[in-house]
């Protein structure tokens, strides 16, 4: 039933991180058949293959060939997936472990919380994920790393303890109440919540990460306006890109996080924080499941004004679903129609910022033409130019070449 519930996650819902956590689990139990174990081995490595992730994926297809070279089909799929995968796969390549520590850092705020409204099941529930995170992710980590999650691991199972001793009478009882305390001063909450070198400096997701993160803080805070002016700020990210109406992984992941801000914002207005909280670790565990930590990268961004970022998200999207016509031909859409969309945005932020209009404090230096984020925009011109031109001309791997490092 787990590996049926593992493959409906990976197959149908497209969640990968939950479908990894389950097999994970699966493969921690003693004496689990062969026929079991194998299938689980494989689709993590398909699992983490879907997500980016191949330095895993790799390590599960091996582990498959290596200790069930006779069980097919499974053997020769990952013999299969190996040929295709090893060429891409990066000892260095850690995205696994950032999607991990950013889902970790949710679930030490939704903790945060929990144990200050003394909601005994939520603190549970989050100590559960957060156990499952780590004793999946230690598989693959080495020295200081793995210290910090052996050590983090160490303090919630001590924590959980304490909440499963505590008596129903008294759940805030003297056993507890220090156990909380230890927890919130030690280093284990503090690793779970260092987000500091996880994001890049241009990283758009850095600032809808820092939008969830004061949201949920003013959640345990209980402080209402300043959970509407957190989801505020989020939608004025999310909303240039979910108003086109474009079906794109960056819509669906904005559209997620602005809907899910705004049914935790509508509930705390009205002083629901309990069930607002409610609604935060849910959205939190879906986000995480559907997306890991999804990246909204936009090369510069430093270089401009925080008001004109929202509009250069929406222009990136254009250019992400160019790439995509461009690799999969097959379904049909136009890159052209594309490239010229997000040209035709360029032209629309240059003439609405660089000319003043609409300029705040934060945004008069944009109007100078040699700013660095107007010097950017003109090479982001130029390079698109290119490419429409090299796609009038058929060459479809070298435009290909040139939109790749413009990729979302």
């Amino acid at each position: 039933m787990a590996l049926e519930e593992g493959a409906w996650r990976e197959e149908v819902s497209g969640h990968y991180n939950g479908a990894i956590r389950i097999h994970e689990q699966l493969l921690e139990r003693p004496a689990l058949p062969d026929r079991i174990r194998v299938e689980a081995l494989h689709r993590l490595g398909i699992c983490y293959s879907m997500k980016g992730n191949f330095t895993p994926a790799v390590a599960r297809f091996l582990q498959v060939v290596r200790e069930f070279p006779d069980a097919e089909p499974f053997a020769q799929k990952a013999s299969h997936n190996l040929l295709l995968l090893s060429p891409e796969s990066n000892p260095s390549d850690r995205s696994w472990f950032r999607d991990e520590r950013l889902f970790l850092g949710d679930l030490a705020l939704v903790l945060d919380a929990a144990l200050t409204h003394s909601e005994t099941h939520a603190a549970r529930e989050a100590i559960g994920e957060a156990v499952g995170a780590l004793r999946m992710m230690r598989r693959q980590l080495t020295g200081e790393d793995l210290q910090s999650a052996d050590r983090t691991l160490a303090a919630l199972e001590s924590l959980e303890t304490s909440l499963d001793t505590s008596l129903p009478s008294d759940p805030a009882g003297p056993r507890t109440m220090s156990q909380n305390v230890a927890w919130t001063r030690g280093k284990g909450r503090a690793w779970m919540l260092d987000r500091v070198s996880l994001a890049a400096p241009d990283d758009a997701n850095a600032a809808i990460l820092e939008c969830r993160d004061r949201l949920a803080r003013a959640l345990l805070a209980q402080d209402a306006a300043e959970v509407r002016h957190q989801a505020g700020r989020a939608a004025r990210w999310a909303e240039p890109v979910v108003r086109a109406g474009r079906e794109s992984l960056t819509a669906s992941y904005l559209g997620l996080v602005e809907e899910s801000m705004a049914a935790v914002a509508a509930r705390a207005s009205v002083g629901r924080f309990a069930e607002a909280r409610a609604v935060w670790f849910q959205s939190t565990r879906t986000l995480n499941r559907a997306f890991g930590a999804f990246t909204l990268h936009v090369p510069g961004l430093s270089d401009f004004p925080e008001e004109v970022r929202p509009a250069l998200v929406s222009v990136l999207t254009r250019i992400e679903e160019a790439l995509h016509a461009i690799e999969s031909p097959e379904n049909g859409a136009d890159p052209q129609a594309f490239l010229s969309e997000a040209l035709v945005r360029l032209r629309e932020i240059e003439a609405q910022w660089g000319a003043g209009r609409g300029a705040t404090p934060s945004v008069p230096a944009f109007s100078d033409p040699d700013a660095p984020g107007r010097q950017r925009l003109r090479r982001w011109a130029e390079d698109w130019r290119a490419v429409l031109a090299t796609l009038r001309a058929g060459d479809l791997p070298r435009a290909r070449q040139l939109l790749k490092p413009y990729e979302l």
